[in-house]
């Protein structure tokens, strides 16, 4: 959440200043870092994040291709950023979004399901989820669509 936030605050603050600074920053950071500790959380520290969200399965092998989604998108953000490709940073902005929109719908879900969270705990935490998560999610299109524009691809908007 923290590295997020950051990552959010830099991007706004170089947004007056370089456009494709904020690009990297944003894409090195929101689908980079944030990527990869994600794949962290749920591919190397599995158990715990299974007892933190309050779910339980044998098999971990979903969890595990979460969490190499998440390397896959977080290594490819970091490259592009380092390489100063604005359009695939855009590109990797707007997939990370989209990708964690539809974990939003899960969130949310969860969040409003009647019997599924009995435990007062686990039910504020999704509702933090939902809302942190969806916040992220804005934050990830809005960046997104400044790399595009950025990189020319869209013709309503140039920068």
């Amino acid at each position: 959440m923290a590295i997020s936030m950051i990552g959010i605050f830099l991007g706004i603050f170089f947004l007056f200043i370089n456009t494709d600074l904020t690009v990297r920053i944003t894409a090195a950071t929101l689908v980079g870092v944030i990527g990869i500790l994600s794949f962290l959380r749920h591919s190397v520290y599995c158990e715990s994040d299974q007892i933190r969200m309050g779910w339980r399965q044998d098999h971990k092998e979903f969890q595990l291709e979460v969490g190499y989604a998440n390397l896959a998108i977080g290594i490819w953000a970091l490259v592009a950023a380092a390489f100063s490709w604005v359009l695939v940073c855009g590109v990797m902005l707007a997939t990370y979004a989209t990708y964690l929109l539809c974990a939003l719908r899960l969130h949310l879900s969860q969040a409003r399901a009647p019997d599924g969270l009995h435990d007062p705990a686990l039910r504020e935490r999704a509702i933090r989820s939902t809302i942190s998560t969806g916040f992220f999610v804005l934050a990830l299109f809005g960046f997104g669509i400044i790399a595009l524009a950025r990189a020319g691809v869209l013709p309503f908007m140039q920068m």
